[in-house]
């Protein structure tokens, strides 16, 4: 009988033994891919960086020569020259209208790139024109085409900050220069909202201090390269915050990064008002100021319902300084009165404000082409806390039709709207 065979594994001969450099080697290059498909499911890329030489890095040095480029504005204190500003509110607080406004303000001497996710193209540029904006002044975004039909009409687009706003505002600044003699060079650049027209990476989002300080760097790069100001448009939270910066939804980075940053908020005192104020205030300190929406074009109407329109809006004048500014806003969101003997105050208050609206409407019916505030509380025969001149303001613009108008060293009037 035949002796069984033996098992492989039980021959004689050992298998020759493993090189250890080898097989070293090809742990070590397995560790690696695993560590590089941990990075990918993390999201994070792999850099190669290039480290430069001393002699390429330029340095300058502070001198008694030493000076400054004078701080322009295209609107002030709104719009700053080659400067990234924030326009933070909840809906409906009229940030797109007030953009608009000042777009349409600056129409006589240059041109606007708006780059919106928020409207349609038409409705941007008609109301430009309604908002008495020059005609050409006004570029709007279309799309960037992603993918085309046989007759090269795009079917698919997309929009990214960093892909394509610097060729976008090229783009804007070729086309402005040729569009009217003398020409109205490009000078600024909407962006609604920043969030949605920018394309976060997997470990990037608007609540990223990083990402959002990243995002900030490279506008503010775009706004020195092409000589404009960029205006973010975005949202803020719901719900009451100690500070106004903390209602600015997302990363603290989106107040912090800019200069000059500003919170819209819906004013409870009258319908269709506003009041827009400094959360960052480096250039200019605090201040903040009220505004109503006004229409300017239908594009639906109802017999039973508001009318769908386009609106601009209306600024009446600036609180200047902290405790201004403050009390302006806390006046629009009711907060104002003290807990205990608040009736009697807010009954002063209200009184206070119906006497002035009447008084300087008279003045105005009796023939007087503009009156000032001491001519209208010498008539009334006392001086009217500041908070109570703003409240009336509001009423006499929106029920009356009578406007505010600086005149010298600061001094406000009333005149009637021609």
């Amino acid at each position: 009988m035949n002796a069984p065979k033996k098992p492989r594994f039980w021959e004689d001969e050992p298998a020759p033994a493993a090189d250890p450099a080898e097989a070293l080697k090809h742990f070590a290059e397995g560790q690696k891919a695993q560590l590089e498909i941990t990075k990918i499911r993390a999201g994070i890329r792999p850099v190669d960086v290039q480290t430069a030489s001393p002699d390429q890095i330029v340095l300058e040095v502070a001198m008694q020569s030493s000076s400054t480029s004078k701080l322009e504005y295209l609107i002030d204190p709104w719009l700053p020259s080659r400067q990234v500003v924030g326009f933070y509110g909840r809906g409906q607080t009229a940030k797109s209208s007030f953009l608009a406004t000042l777009a349409a303000r600056i129409s006589d001497h240059c041109s606007t790139l708006w780059i919106s996710t928020e409207e349609l193209t038409d409705w941007i540029k008609v109301r430009h024109i309604k908002a008495d904006g020059a005609e050409g002044t006004m570029l709007v975004f279309k799309a960037v085409a992603t993918k085309q039909d046989e007759s090269g009409r795009a079917t698919a687009s997309t929009f990214d900050v960093y892909a394509h706003l610097d060729a976008a505002i090229v783009a804007a600044k070729k086309q402005a220069e040729g569009m009217l003699y003398p020409s109205r060079p490009l000078r600024f650049v909407v962006l609604d909202t920043a969030v949605a027209l920018t394309t976060w990476g997997k470990s990037e989002s608007p609540n990223s201090d990083a990402a959002v300080k990243r995002l900030f760097a490279f506008l503010q790069g775009l706004c020195e390269k092409h000589d404009v100001t960029i205006g973010l448009i975005g949202h803020s939270n719901k719900g009451k915050h100690d500070e106004l910066s903390d209602g600015v939804a997302g990363s603290t980075a989106w107040v912090n990064s800019p200069r000059q940053a500003f919170i819209h908020m819906h004013d409870k005192r009258a319908p269709n008002t506003c009041v827009v104020c400094t959360v960052k205030s480096t250039l200019t300190g605090d201040f903040a100021a009220s505004y109503s929406t006004r229409p300017i074009h239908t594009l639906a109407t109802r017999q039973d319902g508001l009318d769908s329109v386009l609106c601009a809006v209306s600024l009446l004048p600036i609180e200047w300084g902290y405790q201004n500014a403050r009390a302006l806003v806390e006046a629009a969101q009711g907060e104002t009165e003290e807990q205990g003997g608040g009736a009697r105050r807010n009954s002063n208050k209200t009184t206070n404000v119906e006497k002035i609206v009447t008084t300087v409407a008279q003045m105005l019916r009796d023939g007087a082409e503009q009156v000032d505030r001491a001519s209208v509380e010498q008539q009334m025969g006392y001086e009217v806390p500041r908070r109570h001149w703003q409240e009336a303001d509001n009423v006499l613009a929106l029920a009356h039709r009578i406007t505010t108008v600086i005149g010298a060293h600061g001094r406000i009037y009333y005149r009637r709207e021609q």
